[in-house]
C-alpha cells in the first residue's frame, strides 16, 4: 500500500538519498541535493518517488532520484528554466520536449535528478500507446531515428507510451509497452543486438528480457542508430531481486523506503560498450501504480496520431533529411 502523502517530510528524504548514496558507493553534493528538493518540494511531497543506481564501475556509477506525477499535467520544463536547473541552448534536445508536449497530449510527467550534477532527465507519459513512425511528425528528431524504423517494426515495437529527454547526454528514450508474443521470449532481446552489432545477450539476460513490463530504446543527435536497448522487468520484492550482481542484492536489502515492502524495478541494458543493470526503488510504493496506468493506455491507430501524413509514395525514407544534425 502507498505511503500516506501527509506523512512525507524532505529532511527524510534528503536523509534517505545521502544513506543510498553511501549504500551505492557514488559522490552526491549536498548542496544539490538540497537545492533541488526546495526547487521541486512538492513533487517530491505529493507524487511517486523512485531512487535508482547502476551496476557501472564505479567511478561512472550514480544515484538518480526522480517523482512521477500523473494528477496534475503540470509540465516541469518551464520551472526547470526558470530555477537554473536548465540553461536551453540552440541544441535540438531543448526543443524537442515541448515539441512532444504540444503534439501528444500528456498523462503525466517525471523529472529525474543526479545526486551530483541535479536536473538530468524530463519524461511525458503519453495519453496513448503510439507507433513510433507517428514521431516523425516532431521536427527536432535526430536523424537516425527515420532509418531505424523498419527496425522498431521487425522487432514488433508498435506501442511507445512514454518518452524521455536526457538533458546530459543529449539522447532521448522511447518506452514501449511489450505487444507481442515474441516480447514474452528472448527473441527480441536477441534479434535486436544481432541487429544492431551489440554482444550476443546471456541466457540469464534472454530470460530477463522475457518477463520485460517496459523496453526501452535510446537515441541521440550525435550516433547513427540506436545506441542502447533496455528490458525492464517490475515487481520484485526485497528477497527475490536477482543477484546478477553484488550491488543488486545489497541495494534491495539496504535500500531506504517509506513503506515497509518496497518493490523494485531492474533494468537490464544492451549497447555497444556491453550491458549493465538499473535497480529502481518503489520509494513511496506506488510507483509500481503509475507504471500500470502508463502502459495500460489505449492505442491510438497511426492514422489518428496527431500530425501525421503518410509519405509521397515517389520518396524512399531517407530521402527528406532531418534539420538536426
Amino acid at each position: 500500500m502507498a505511503q500516506d502523502k501527509r506523512n512525507r517530510s524532505i529532511s527524510t528524504l534528503f536523509r534517505d538519498l545521502v544513506t543510498t548514496a553511501e549504500l551505492t558507493g557514488v559522490s552526491y553534493s549536498e548542496e544539490t541535493l538540497r537545492r533541488v528538493l526546495k526547487t521541486f518540494e512538492n513533487g517530491f511531497l505529493k507524487h511517486s518517488i523512485q531512487l535508482r543506481s547502476t551496476t557501472k564501475p564505479a567511478e561512472r556509477r550514480d544515484l538518480c532520484f526522480r517523482f512521477l506525477d500523473l494528477d496534475t499535467r503540470e509540465h516541469p520544463f518551464d520551472r526547470a528554466v526558470d530555477h537554473g536547473e536548465l540553461a536551453p541552448t540552440e541544441h535540438p534536445i531543448f526543443s524537442w520536449l515541448p515539441e512532444v508536449a504540444q503534439r501528444f497530449s500528456p498523462l503525466g510527467f517525471g523529472v529525474d535528478f543526479e545526486a551530483v550534477r541535479g536536473l538530468v532527465k524530463i519524461w511525458q507519459f503519453i495519453d496513448g500507446a503510439y507507433d513510433p513512425e507517428a514521431l516523425l511528425s516532431l521536427p527536432a528528431m535526430p536523424r537516425c531515428f527515420r532509418p531505424s524504423l523498419p527496425l522498431l517494426h521487425k522487432l514488433g515495437l508498435d506501442s511507445a507510451t512514454i518518452v524521455g529527454a536526457d538533458f546530459v547526454n543529449a539522447s532521448i528514450n522511447l518506452y514501449f509497452r511489450p505487444s507481442r508474443p515474441s516480447h514474452s521470449t528472448g527473441e527480441l532481446v536477441t534479434a535486436a543486438c544481432k541487429q544492431l552489432g551489440f554482444r550476443e545477450p546471456s541466457i540469464a539476460a534472454q530470460a530477463h528480457a522475457a518477463r520485460a513490463g517496459c523496453i526501452g530504446v535510446t537515441y541521440g543527435w550525435v550516433s547513427p542508430a540506436i545506441e542502447r536497448i533496455c528490458f525492464y522487468v517490475p515487481g520484485f520484492t526485497r528477497q527475490d531481486v536477482p543477484a546478477h550482481e553484488p550491488l543488486l542484492s545489497r541495494f534491495a536489502a539496504d535500500a531506504p523506503a517509506i513503506v515497509d515492502a518496497p518493490n523494485f524495478i531492474v533494468g537490464w541494458s544492451h549497447g555497444s560498450q556491453g550491458t549493465y543493470l538499473k535497480i529502481e526503488d518503489d520509494y513511496t510504493g506506488d510507483v509500481s501504480d503509475v507504471f500500470g496506468a502508463a502502459m495500460a493506455v489505449e492505442k491510438i491507430e497511426l492514422d489518428e496520431a496527431p500530425g501525421w501524413a503518410p509519405p509521397p509514395s515517389d520518396t524512399s525514407p531517407n530521402s527528406q533529411p532531418n534539420r538536426h544534425s
